[in-house]
């Protein structure tokens, strides 16, 4: 369809089927175990239809960082340190998150890209190991708790303010967990999370809003009373 080329005869087509030929060579479809997904659109300065080899480029290096970002969240999770806010001992918050474990960047081959009114949007797919499928099982038990999380930052800032509206999500997560369990306010809370899918993320009123399902798990509470 000559909506998918640029003046110059590229189509965002023939990229989608360099990609498919990546993952044949990666050997991907032959994997073990079910795999993880991250569906993720890219905000482009011009029309999708308009998309051009640089166009895309940056897209598909935005859509690599954030895929690495989600998909490790989703096989091995992550882990933070937490300290709420507190006016009356002028102690301000404080999240510190990092990935547990990262998957192979060379995994972050996209099985699908398409364009969309002004956006770019790829599709990622990691096989995980036996291993990583026995980690993920044991996290998806019914007894490890599960939590939502919902973080918004402003679209101006581009992707990196997309990104910081995934890192308030998770916050959100800890904070929504922990308020309804603890009387007193804590000095700190450290644990790991889980990402379960894909977040839902879209633009509101000029903001990114998202949207995360995840499990939590609190390995330790520090409060004022033990100091």
């Amino acid at each position: 369809m000559s909506a998918y080329r640029n003046p110059g005869g590229f189509s965002v087509l023939r990229l989608k089927y360099f990609f498919l030929l990546l993952l044949l060579v990666y050997g991907l479809a032959a994997q073990e175990y079910p795999p993880v997904e991250a569906d993720i659109w890219i905000e482009l300065d011009s029309p999708a239809d308009d998309l051009d080899p640089v166009g895309l480029g940056r897209a598909r290096q935005l859509a690599d960082k954030e895929a690495l970002f989600l998909l490790s969240g989703m096989v091995y999770g992550y882990t933070f340190s937490y300290r709420p806010s507190d006016r009356e001992r002028g102690i301000g918050e404080e999240f510190i998150l990092e990935l547990a474990a990262s998957i192979s960047e060379d995994a972050l081959v996209p099985v699908d890209v398409r364009g969309r009114d002004s956006r770019a949007m790829l599709l990622y797919r990691y096989y995980p190991g036996r291993e990583e499928h026995l980690r993920i099982s044991g996290w998806l038990s019914a007894a490890i708790p599960s939590v939502m999380g919902y973080g918004e930052e402003r679209a101006v800032l581009g992707h990196e303010g997309k990104m910081e509206a995934y890192r308030r999500a998770l916050k959100e997560a800890v904070r929504e967990y922990a308020r309804p369990r603890m009387r007193n306010k804590p000095m700190r809370l450290e644990g790991e999370l889980l990402l379960i899918d894909t977040p839902s993320v879209s633009i509101v009123a000029g903001r990114y809003a998202v949207k995360m399902r995840l499990k939590i798990n609190l390995n330790k509470t520090s409060s004022y009373g033990s100091y």
